[in-house]
């Protein structure tokens, strides 16, 4: 049988499989881009192979293989029986044992897969979900990124993702961000999904001062090519450093970022005239514990709004410390929009 270049890579797969890495604890796996800690490690010695008491054994082995390459779930999972039979050592069998489990999974993403040939998007999503958390780490993770990625962008447009390459509204704000008191972290341990986070010392920084009072205005995305209306949540993931409780503001400003800010001045003071005038959009949120702190907020019910506005005004969303403010430094992440 001839394979495509897809299936020789599942074989491949399963001929490194047997050397895993301990799995990623962090909560990767629940964000935009799942990007699980990979089950194989590069090696090309035979010691890595899964050995097998007779070639009948390694025969059934490659049968899985290539029936699970092609989603036969059921033909595929007959023939991992069979071979984990015949398997040489422990290391063997519990290799054979990752492909059955997965084999179990994938008669569940099918349904999920109903549910997509149905536009039934939420469901299909949870389903995802609940799919990630049992099988991200066995063969099947590459069937489950290929879900995500025709989910995904039907309920979630990212504003800031804080990686490579930036999405399109992270571009300008990436532009604005306070100098030396902003960097991009990859440390695992901060990040909430994907591969990196923005690390902000919130509190007297950016945008000059107000008064006697000081404050920190850190730009997340420019809305000027966002179609806000047809999204009705905003999602955002605060990681606090410390046990101090803070308040910020979530503004939506009617002013591009890098432009006049509401409210006159030297940049409008970075978005607070525009607040005291409510000239904008906005909405409150206090961090009360450390660690992190996600947010859902309804575009709808939760903002506090210029009846003057209309959404096509909103031009730029913006976080801002509410003053007077002590430092602390944030690590956000995962700032999207989503459908309902």
């Amino acid at each position: 049988m001839s394979l495509t270049p897809y299936h020789s890579s599942l074989v491949l797969l399963s001929i490194l499989i047997s050397t895993q890495t301990v799995p990623d604890t962090s909560p990767q796996v629940l964000g935009r881009s799942i990007e699980a800690t990979p089950l194989i490690a590069s090696a090309d010695t035979d010691t890595e192979k899964p050995t097998f008491k007779s070639p009948e054994g390694q025969e059934k082995y490659d049968l899985g293989v290539t029936s699970f390459s092609e989603r036969l779930w059921k033909d595929a999972n007959k023939a991992f029986k069979a071979a984990r039979k015949n398997t040489a050592d422990k290391s063997s069998r519990s290799h054979v044992d990752l492909f059955e489990k997965a084999c179990s999974g994938g008669k569940l993403l099918d349904k999920v897969q109903k549910d997509i040939d149905k536009e039934k998007w939420r469901k299909a999503w949870s389903g995802l979900m609940n799919l990630e958390k049992k099988y991200g780490e066995t063969p099947l993770m590459d069937f489950l990124k290929e879900t995500r990625d025709v989910i995904y962008p039907e309920l979630f447009l990212d504003l800031a993702t804080f990686e490579e390459p930036p999405p399109e509204p992270e571009v300008k704000a990436r532009a604005a961000w306070p100098e030396n008191e902003t960097r991009i972290t990859k440390d695992p341990d901060v990040i909430f999904e994907g591969k990196g986070a923005l690390q902000w010392g919130a509190g007297n920084t950016g945008g000059g001062a107000f008064g006697n009072f000081a404050f920190g205005r850190l730009p997340l995305a420019s809305l000027e090519d966002v179609v806000v209306e047809d999204y009705r949540i905003l999602n955002i993931s605060i990681y606090n450093e410390d046990d101090n409780f803070g308040k910020y503001v979530l503004y939506f400003g009617p002013e591009p970022l890098g432009g006049v800010q509401a409210g006159g001045g030297a940049g409008g003071f970075g978005g607070l005239g525009g607040l005291l005038r409510n000239n904008c959009y906005s909405h409150y949120l206090t961090i009360r514990k450390k660690g992190w702190n996600h947010f859902r907020v309804d575009l709808v019910k939760d903002l506090k709004k210029d009846p003057k506005l209309t959404w096509t005004d909103i031009l730029s969303l913006s976080l801002l410390t509410v003053p007077p403010s002590h430092k602390k430094t944030l690590v956000i992440d995962a700032v999207k929009l989503e459908r309902l």
